[in-house]
């Protein structure tokens, strides 16, 4: 390690917060108890619930969120088999050829007792439609349970899915079939008397509300986002690139254990209205503003955050109006954030900030968007239209609170977001401690950080 980079981290080592610590035992029983609660709702059927499938892509592992959220195990290509009837569950793994440093299963492998460690019957992969025909033949079982409508990932929500499923299609010579898809069609025609029944929704159902476990999760995943947002923030400057705010931030993640949520979201300048560009290869300039979407994924539960900062270190007249009108309408919709709130009343309570500033016409041009839910996935479930956006929030849900302000033809987005938990008694915002009040924001870009020293100036050690 050279000299200067090797002093210079040795500061910035000690003023991060220490290393989180890694989950170290199997909670069967959390796992357990979100089944029961499935299970409670398929009296009259068997579910069939997949697990994501490996792909040769040189990135880690990460279990679909469905299979997730009832087993915990990070198995790739497994199935899970729940029959309502009998209030009983199983899930059949695949067996792996040996490849010199691991054979079978990445968790199951090495365990005699999966039933005493994961409170789950585990069977190899051959016997799945033997088990499945025989519990398909209980009188009780009147249904298969599977989920009809696309699953969603890390990224995406199942109507994201929904959409790329069918793109994937399009091609006339590259289209493909879901591999989902396809096992629900071979599932059905080995069962042909029993009606298909959509298990998503009521998944959904059970995801939508958090547990304690998972808000715990929630709460880290948030604390290490707002650690690694602010740290991008710091030392920003004209001259520096997009991608050396992403590195500031993924930095911090790593170091305290955790995954990115999503690819950070770095853009500046006139590509702030690129929504979801990741590129981040422009160098930026004074007078410009940057902000960052980024998020932490702590054991599977993601946080998601925005900043907007300016680079030079200070808004201009405009930029600033903007700013404030969007922090304003964040704070506003925090505030209205309680049991019984819905996504309907989160924009009631921000539309008359939008049109106290003069932007009520853009605020509607955008469909009154004030975020989306947040957990498993970044896109999480929960409808944020139409009738869903009238539904009661209650103790346990998760959204992330998103305003935004776009101007195509000036090239200025700004926005802010949050993730925010609905309490007993009103909202806790999971990432407040990443500042979002002007006169903060103005202190911490001018603070020291690992960006502190320019590419130029280490170039010229």
């Amino acid at each position: 390690m050279p000299r200067f980079v090797g002093s210079f981290f040795c500061i910035v080592l000690a003023l991060l917060p220490a290393a989180l610590p890694a989950q170290t035992t199997f909670p069967k029983n959390e796992y357990a108890g979100r089944r029961a609660k499935l299970l409670e709702r398929i009296p009259d059927g068997v579910a069939i619930v997949f697990a994501a499938v490996e792909h040769p892509y040189p990135v880690g592992f990460r279990q679909s969120p469905d299979f997730h959220y009832l087993t915990g195990l990070e198995e790739p290509g497994a199935v899970l088999v729940l029959n309502g009837a009998t209030k009983t569950a199983a899930v059949f793994a695949l067996k792996r050829p040996q490849l010199g440093f691991a054979e079978a299963t990445p968790q199951l492998r090495d365990v005699e007792a999966p039933n005493e460690r994961f409170g789950l019957n585990v069977q190899p992969m051959e016997a799945f439609y033997t088990f499945l025909g025989f519990h398909a033949g209980n009188p009780s079982v009147k249904k298969l349970y599977l989920p009809l409508t696309p699953p969603d990932g890390l990224l995406h929500g199942r109507s994201e899915a929904k959409f790329f499923a069918a793109q994937a299609m399009d091609h006339p010579l590259l289209g493909y079939e879901q591999p989902y898809a396809r096992a629900i069609e071979r599932i059905r025609l080995s069962q042909p008397q029993l009606p298909l029944a959509d298990l998503s929704p009521l998944l959904d159902e059970l995801r939508w509300v958090k547990t304690a476990y998972e808000i715990e999760r929630l709460r880290k995943s948030g604390k290490i986002g707002a650690e690694a947002v602010a740290e991008a923030m710091r030392a920003t400057r004209p001259g520096m690139y997009e991608y050396e705010i992403a590195a500031a931030a993924q930095y911090v993640s790593t170091r305290l254990g955790a995954r990115d949520a999503f690819r950070p979201i770095v853009p500046s300048g006139p590509l702030t209205v690129f929504v979801h560009y990741g590129d981040n290869r422009r160098q930026m300039r004074a007078g410009e503003i940057v902000y960052m979407d980024y998020g932490s994924d702590w054991e599977y539960y993601n946080s998601d955050i925005t900043r907007t900062w300016p680079v030079s270190g200070k808004f201009s007249a405009e930029q600033e109006k903007m700013y404030r009108c969007v922090l304003e309408a964040r704070n506003a919709i925090i505030a209205a954030m309680k049991p019984g709130a819905t996504v309907a009343g989160l924009q009631d309570a921000a539309e008359p900030v939008y049109a106290r500033h003069g932007y009520r016409d853009d605020f509607l041009a955008v469909g009154r968007y004030v975020g989306h839910f947040v957990g498993l996935s970044v896109h999480d479930v929960g409808g944020i239209s139409g009738t869903a956006a009238r539904k009661p929030f209650v103790p346990g849900v998760v959204f992330n609170v998103e305003p935004i302000l776009e101007f195509k033809e000036k090239q200025i987005h700004v926005r802010l977001e949050d993730t925010v938990l609905i309490t007993e008694s009103g909202a806790e915002n999971l990432t407040a401690a990443v500042p979002a009040a002007t006169e903060q924001v103005y202190a911490l870009v001018k603070q020291r950080g690992v960006n502190s020293t320019s590419l130029a100036e280490r170039s010229a050690r």
